[in-house]
């Protein structure tokens, strides 16, 4: 339940801090006092849309803030130890501030939150039965929402409707894959095609990178070789002069020198390990001379194998190396089209199990709507009746649905009344604006019972109707206040009576500033209300006698 409420610039609201109870608050006041205000800030720190305008003039902006009191309503403890927001106190404190600019900031239990999760939260804490929803319960998605609310198979509509777009989802794949049939057999011709190139040349990972060394390498072999062959009789074969001849010598020079200087050591030990690394060198380079030659036939056998794959390469646009990869591809996109009438298969499979996972979830819904909608018939009649309709009477009508696995289950749900004995039971827009509000209260009444919603709102949803209705409407809501905290915005004196407190509303006005404020009233001051709605500005002894007669009559 909601049990404190502050708000502060917002609208004509300068700063109001309020304790509220259980049971069931009237809310009344003059009109044009801003009654309604209460119910928009709640909906505004709620997560409603926050507009620039809300914020009080001259200041820089509104905040409101809501605590609510969540100690037996153990969904909502659940999702906030999900959301990490839990105190370990069995409260909830939501609180908003919207700048002059229009932005916003969302807070719960005092850690930044979304607007998003703010909505979801509000959801779960609070409801709000408002004149619009008169109009929204002509809509069959209503209708159909209300009765699954009182059969308490929301969760179950909601696995009926995910079934038939699941099974809506398959047969648009296998359609898709059906109507795609003519174009996978071009699109594999053409694939066999190019793979069919690309497996005769059939290029192996790393070929193309050693095809090119070997081409350098052949096509400069005379080079090679000549320089090879100086290189060696430098190193050892020039008669006249070479690096081994001329190391050895200089070796002879420091062996004549090791009596004198000790380090010569040092010095032929290094000169012996050039002389060993030269001569292995030597040894390399005759073994390398012996074994190459020139080629001009495999030269010519590789730059065949070059030009074909380079010519390939340039018909895909590709850089040769890259067609390895692109053979893959191909060959990939080949075997997912040749598997394509194995996954028509798979799918046809799934939706029909889909299909009979629908049928039997619906058949439940079914039989649930069905058995709920002779309870609900027979407790709409009964709350109409006692509102001034004696002929009323409510009935459901299950109409089968004609479309094919229908998100909304097997049936239509159809709410029909009549409101004299003469007539037939017709649909809901033929009735009048009064007998619709009659209509609306007693379902919300009925669905009152459903919810796991601690905090219901009612805004002048007895507008139009009698005294006597009225009053019939106030001791319904004050019998739901007993269960649930209920607030009520009314202009019925007769509604205004029953609650179990009373919040006024009045507009003031200091120099040229305009406020708005709301008061718990005690009972003389509550009296005091009555006698004005019932008998105007002017409160005489008769008024306030008639006020005390009303509230006696509770």
């Amino acid at each position: 339940m909601l049990t404190q409420i502050h708000i502060r610039d917002f609208a004509t609201i300068q700063e109001l801090q309020l304790h509220l109870n259980n049971g069931c608050t009237m809310i009344t006041g003059e009109t044009g006092a801003g009654k309604s205000i209460f119910i928009e800030a709640i909906e505004l720190a709620l997560g409603g849309r926050a507009s620039q305008n809300i914020v009080r003039p001259g200041k820089d902006k509104a905040e409101i803030s809501l605590c609510f009191d969540v100690t037996h309503f153990p969904k909502v403890i659940e999702r906030l130890q999900s959301m990490d927001l839990y105190q370990g106190a069995p409260e909830c404190i939501i609180r908003r501030i919207i700048t002059s600019d229009g932005r916003s900031r969302c807070y719960i239990n005092g850690s930044p939150s979304t607007v998003q999760l703010v909505k979801e939260l509000g959801e779960r804490l609070f409801h709000l039965h408002g004149q619009h929803e008169q109009q929204v319960l002509l809509q069959a998605e209503t209708q159909r929402e209300m009765l699954d609310r009182y059969a308490d198979q929301l969760l179950l509509a909601a696995e009926v409707k995910r079934l038939a777009e699941e099974w809506k989802t398959i047969d648009q794949q296998i359609k898709n894959l059906r109507d795609k049939s003519a174009e996978r057999v071009q699109r594999g011709d053409y694939l066999r095609f190019q793979l069919d190139e690309l497996q005769a040349v059939d290029l192996k990972p790393g070929e193309w990178e050693t095809l090119e060394a070997e081409h350098h390498r052949l096509t400069h072999a005379e080079e090679l070789l000549h320089h090879l062959q100086h290189t060696l009789q430098l190193i050892a074969e020039d008669d006249n002069q070479n690096a081994l001849s001329l190391l050895n010598n200089i070796r002879k020079l420091l062996e004549s020198i090791q009596p004198i200087e000790s380090r010569a050591n040092e010095w032929i030990t290094v000169l012996n390990s050039i002389l060993i690394q030269l001569g292995d060198l030597e040894s390399d380079l005759r073994n390398y001379l012996e074994q190459t030659e020139l080629d001009p036939e495999k030269l010519h056998a590789i730059e065949t194998r070059v030009s074909q794959i380079f010519n390939l390469a340039r018909k895909h646009k590709l850089n040769p190396p890259e067609l390895v990869n692109f053979q893959k591809q191909l060959s990939d996109e080949l075997n997912a089209l040749n598997s394509s009438d194995e996954d028509i298969i798979q799918l046809e499979m799934q939706q029909k199990n889909v299909q009979q996972q629908y049928a039997e979830q619906a058949e439940k819904l079914s039989l649930a709507r069905k058995k709920a909608a002779a309870k609900l018939e027979k407790e709409i009649t009964a709350t109409m009746r006692s509102l001034s309709l004696p002929h009323g009477e409510f009935k459901i009508e299950l109409e089968k649905e004609p479309a094919l696995l229908s998100s909304h289950g097997n049936e239509k749900i159809v709410f029909l009344i009549k409101t004299n004995p003469d007539q037939t039971l017709q649909a809901l827009k033929v009735i009048s604006g009064g007998e619709l509000s009659r209509l609306s209260l007693a379902a919300h009444l009925a669905l009152a019972s459903r919810t796991n919603i601690p905090t219901l709102v009612f805004d002048e949803v007895d507008t139009g109707l009698s005294g006597a209705t009225a009053e019939k409407i106030g001791k319904l809501l004050r019998k739901l206040g007993d269960s649930y905290q209920v607030f009520c915005v009314t202009h019925q004196p007769q509604v205004a009576a029953c609650g179990h407190h009373h919040l006024f509303v009045e507009k003031y006005f200091v120099e040229k500033s305009t406020h708005t404020r709301l008061r718990l009233l005690g009972p003389e001051e509550k009296t005091r209300e009555i006698a004005r709605m019932l008998g105007g500005e002017k409160i005489t002894e008769k008024t306030l006698a008639h006020a005390r007669e009303v509230l006696q009559g509770v």
